[in-house]
């Protein structure tokens, strides 16, 4: 995986940064020619508080930065029917209460805007001089906060500048009926990815009037659910611990001096006569949860915990969980490989849409609301180089930052003639088109959900009984992570990319080959949970 333009080791971003929006930059990105078809958005949800209790002589004992959260938070598990005190007993009189939670979710009045529901007003982050104490704006752990808010906000008014205001892909504001022509929206089984996605939508869509559409989001249960790792599959635990082992041992002087550096700060004195000294859990990942999350709140923090010595956390503690990821391209499937698949269904499904071949329509933009975890194998994926035996995790990569997302752009462009070269992988599979699935995974040229009726079309005639190797032409896909345009080795190779654009933009095929390894089918990875793996 590369940016646009090479970087030397990440400095400590305290959350994610994104692209200036100027005139030079739509100019470069989006020129004259080049329309946006449909996008994909996953990101990580926003700030929250640690998940647990650790360094007590640093971390406060009450995070009251959930002022504003609270409130909503309050609302928002009584619309589904969760925390809610004197719940009816009798089971038609609670379906008839839940009911009305379900219809009521957020729901905008003469007193409550859109703005202030969705929170493009008020969120901002404060807190209590007196920590010591709860109060009503007290967090839990792990809740989403009044920040975490804000930062949310902030990605869903970027998505609006840059989509709305500066090319005018998505409408202005949503029509009744019409949402889903817009927007297809997920979120994971987990407050603060729905209340993050909340929040998006607000910046996306501020103020709407009262009455405004309903928005439905797919929440799907932790077993079914492929926006993150599925830990009840045995083969994808064990090589997960194997790898990371190797990754820790690689790695292990500069995790010696780091345990060596820890041990010369007084504040974190406990930690090495618990969590070191024991050997319990993860150094780097454990100290990661309090002091980057204090650092990021604006929580005092000793002279020595300075941003140097945070990068250096943050490096290692992608080490200690991120980096096996580099290292397989089977792990990295049995991690997110449902999702990619799912991911290159949404896109195929989009040019089938644009070309006027789909029975449905395709929605403009799809976002999910998922964790760090959702965007770490993706970029594994995106910075696999199919010529190497084994990955490496790159130099600049470090654990993603709160508010993270990676935006996955349909472009199309039919001004600029396609690559006249073909790359050699471009055919690989034709032979087995029949049954795409019983082609090894390293050898398919594009995803097993990708259908062969998006390359059985001619243009201006519809749809074909023969194939077209013309079909995809004309149309690019570009992956941003942040506030970078990602150079994925596959669309490197010549014949793969925008003659204008660059490597950014990969053909439709080349995106698909670079993909198409970590892709699987539900049946493929209920297979692959119990196979044995390199």
């Amino acid at each position: 995986m590369a940016a646009e333009s090479s970087a030397a080791a990440a400095p400590y971003v305290v959350r994610a940064q994104l692209p200036e929006l100027t005139p030079e930059f739509l100019a470069r990105y989006y020129p004259r020619g080049v329309g946006v078809v449909h996008v994909e958005l996953l990101h990580r949800h926003g700030e929250r508080t640690p998940i647990a209790h650790r360094v007590p002589e640093l971390m406060p004992k009450n995070w009251n930065f959930c002022a504003l959260g609270n409130q909503l938070q309050k609302d928002f598990l009584a619309a589904v029917g969760l925390h809610v005190s004197g719940a009816a007993t009798v089971a038609g009189e609670r379906r008839e209460q839940d009911g009305k939670r379900r219809r009521q979710i957020f729901a905008l009045d003469s007193s409550r805007d859109g703005a202030s529901v969705l929170g493009a007003n008020g969120a901002t982050a404060q807190h209590a001089d007196d920590r010591s104490r709860r109060t009503s704006a007290t967090c839990d752990y792990g809740q989403l906060t009044d920040l975490g808010r804000q930062s949310m906000t902030g990605l869903g008014a970027h998505v609006r500048a840059l989509y709305v205001d500066a090319l005018g892909f998505l409408p202005p504001t949503l029509a009744p009926g019409r949402i889903a022509d817009v927007l297809r929206l997920r979120a994971t089984m987990y407050t603060r990815t729905f209340e993050s996605l909340q929040h998006a939508l607000g910046g996306l869509y501020p103020h709407l009037p009262v009455g405004a559409p309903v928005f439905r989001v797919a929440v799907r249960p932790p077993e079914r659910d492929n926006m993150f790792p599925d830990f009840g599959c045995e083969n994808m635990s064990r090589m997960f611990a194997q790898l990371n082992a190797m990754a820790t041992k690689r790695h292990a002087p500069e995790l010696a001096q780091l345990r060596e550096d820890i041990g010369k700060i007084p504040a974190l004195q406990s930690f090495c006569e618990t969590d070191l000294k024991t050997g319990g859990g993860r150094m780097a990942i454990s100290l990661m949860d309090v002091l980057g999350t204090m650092r990021a709140h604006g929580l005092p923090l000793p002279d020595a915990i300075n941003d140097a010595f945070l990068a250096r956390l943050e490096r290692l503690a992608a080490v200690e969980f991120l980096a096996s990821g580099w290292h397989s391209v089977a792990l990295t499937r049995m991690q997110l490989g449902r999702l990619v698949n799912e991911l290159a269904e949404n896109v195929a499904h989009a040019v089938e849409a644009d070309r006027g071949n789909a029975r449905d329509t395709q929605p403009r933009l799809g976002i999910r609301s998922g964790h760090d975890t959702s965007l770490a194998g993706l970029l594994a994926m995106f910075g696999h180089d199919a010529s190497q035996p084994t990955g490496q995790m790159p130099a600049d990569f470090v654990w993603p930052p709160f508010a993270s997302s990676i935006r996955v752009e349909l472009l199309k462009d039919t001004t600029t003639p396609s690559p006249a070269i073909q790359p050699a992988w471009e055919h690989e599979q034709a032979d087995h088109a029949d049954n795409r699935a019983q082609i090894p995974p390293d050898r398919r040229a594009r995803p097993v959900g990708v259908a062969d009726s998006l390359y059985r079309w001619a243009p201006g005639v519809g749809p074909s009984a023969q194939a077209h190797p013309r079909a995809t032409h004309g149309y690019y896909v570009r992956v941003w992570y942040n506030d970078r345009a990602l150079r994925l080795p596959t669309c490197r190779d010549p014949g793969a990319h925008h003659a204008g654009l660059g490597p950014s933009a990969c053909t439709l095929d080349g995106f698909f080959k670079q993909i198409a390894r970590f892709a699987a089918s539900d049946d493929e990875a209920r297979r692959e949970c119990q196979a044995a793996t390199e």
